[in-house]
């Protein structure tokens, strides 16, 4: 290949960056739709997998897990849409509930009444706060509506098209200079590889903190006394473990304290104390390192500070970017001079 011909091939590849960078920054405020919907299209291309096996027509398979993907999101749609107001009619009744019982227990232990009265000031602030965050979400239905729109697309043909995506970049690769598709080549297999095993880590993880929520729960129950509903916060443990940190405390949380503060301290208490420690500290510091260093192959506190910092930083999206871009940038530098070399 002439110099000239080489010097054109990078020429053409570095407008191309500059035009993934502006596509990018377009994109930006649905980059968390985006990423969900690439998410999503892994977990129906497993699907279509599991399908297959019973169903031999690609077509029927694909007919039946994008109708199941449109049912489901068009149910919870639905769903939160018809209770939003109950969800905060009854969510309301729990808080004045909470701050009655709150009040008594405080008069009765003789608390000066200045502080009683920033109770009930805290308890109307926060009843305030989380009805105006509720129908926030249906006064911004529009936007909400679009990222969700963008989501279905996106999730749809990625999982339609994964074939030809994927024949269509390696096609791309091949015509780049050497050294250049070796680079390329490399950061795109690697996010492949990298991106399934955060998706998978999240998965695994959520499983486990369930079935730990709902064996800790029964446990708590058979030392006290019942915990109602005990696979409903299983099930929401679970979904909270996809978003790390603070998630799952808005479930445990409540209900410890609903109990310490109606004349079961111990069963409150015990609530508590097993969900700081094994739904709060154990799954971001010794359960989703391990199980991210065993599917990523990577040293746990890589791990850790990408699940950890990326949510902090970047929002929802950093979920996946977080341990994504760091565990990009240590294998690049290791490998630098392997890529950039003109031997195999």
């Amino acid at each position: 290949m002439s110099d000239e011909s080489l010097r054109a091939k990078r020429e053409t590849l570095l407008v191309a960056m500059l035009l993934i960078l502006a596509s990018v920054a377009v994109l930006y405020p649905f980059l968390d739709a985006i990423i969900l919907a690439v998410a999503t299209s892994y977990f129906l291309g497993f699907a279509h997998r599991k399908v297959s096996t019973h169903v031999k027509s690609d077509l029927i398979a694909n007919t039946i897990i994008i109708s199941g993907l449109l049912a489901f999101v068009s149910g919870g749609l639905y769903f939160f849409v018809e209770n939003v107001y109950s969800i905060v009619q009854q969510f309301n009744d729990f808080i004045i509930s909470l701050e009655d019982t709150t009040v008594g227990v405080l008069e009765s232990l003789s608390v000066p009444e200045y502080i009683i009265s920033q109770t009930s000031t805290f308890f109307q602030q926060a009843s305030n706060f989380a009805s105006d965050q509720l129908l926030g979400v249906i006064f911004s239905l529009p936007t909400f509506l679009i990222n969700l729109a963008i989501f279905l697309v996106a999730s749809i043909f990625i999982y339609k098209d994964r074939g030809r995506i994927y024949r269509g970049l390696d096609s791309v690769l091949a015509d780049l200079p050497g050294t250049e598709e070796k680079i390329i080549r490399s950061v795109v297999e690697s996010i492949d590889s990298i991106f399934r095993g955060v998706f998978m880590t999240q998965v695994i993880v959520a499983g486990i903190l369930g079935v730990l929520t709902a064996a800790g729960f029964y446990f708590i129950g058979l030392v006290t006394s019942p915990i109602p509903l005990i696979p409903l916060w299983a099930v929401l443990v679970a979904i909270a473990a996809i978003l790390p940190l603070v998630a799952a405390f808005m479930f445990y949380a409540p209900l410890g304290t609903y109990y310490f503060l109606t004349a079961q301290p111990i069963k409150g208490s015990l609530i508590i104390g097993f969900g700081v420690l094994f739904l709060q500290i154990m799954p971001e510091v010794v359960l989703r390192p391990w199980v991210g260093s065993r599917r990523l192959n990577e040293h746990p506190l890589i791990v850790f500070t990408g699940f950890l910092a990326g949510p902090l930083v970047l929002g929802i999206k950093g979920i996946i970017l977080g341990p994504l871009i760091l565990i990009l940038t240590k294998e690049f530098i290791l490998n630098y001079a392997d890529l950039v070399s003109s031997q195999e």
